[in-house]
């Protein structure tokens, strides 16, 4: 019976070294379910950072799309201001030189009104030319001297 007592014993010593195994695998599978919790935690995370990234590459390319459309509209807005400046340019040129030939013929009325002005008020005083001597404007003399030739008066003529 010693012999049972003691395997009982043994048995039961067993049983305790088994319960302690139990309660440490016990333990352990607690803090493995912990850590597995936090995994699937940290995998969760991840997956909705990683849709999260591709919901930014997405919009990403969308800016760079975006971008170089912007660029290449600026590029024509550049070419369009650049040639309408050349014909702002051009214009004011014209402008320039129409101007001065409108300055011109004023020049030319205003000239033309004041010789048709002074020659309403100087009217008709005989030969105008006057081969430019500005005091030859007299009259034959209507009476012959004699001396077949006309009488000029010497005063003023010089």
């Amino acid at each position: 019976m010693e012999a049972e007592f003691r395997a009982v014993e043994e048995m039961r010593a067993e049983l305790a070294h088994v319960r302690m195994d139990i309660q440490q695998l016990g333990a352990a599978r607690q803090e493995l379910m912990g850590q597995i919790q936090g995994y699937t935690q940290d995998l969760a995370r991840s997956a909705v950072e990683l849709q999260q990234v591709a919901a930014v590459k997405a919009e990403t390319q969308e800016l760079r799309h975006e971008t170089q459309h912007l660029r290449s509209s600026i590029e024509l807005e550049k070419k369009g201001y650049a040639e309408s400046y050349e014909q702002g340019q051009e214009m004011q040129k014209k402008l320039v030189s129409v101007a001065s030939e409108v300055e011109k013929l004023r020049a030319e009325v205003a000239n033309a009104e004041k010789r048709s002005r002074a020659a309403v008020s100087a009217g008709n005083q005989g030969y105008a030319g006057g081969y430019g001597n500005p005091n030859a404007n007299y009259a034959a003399n209507p009476y012959n001297a004699g001396y077949s030739m006309n009488q000029v008066c010497l005063v003023l003529c010089f």
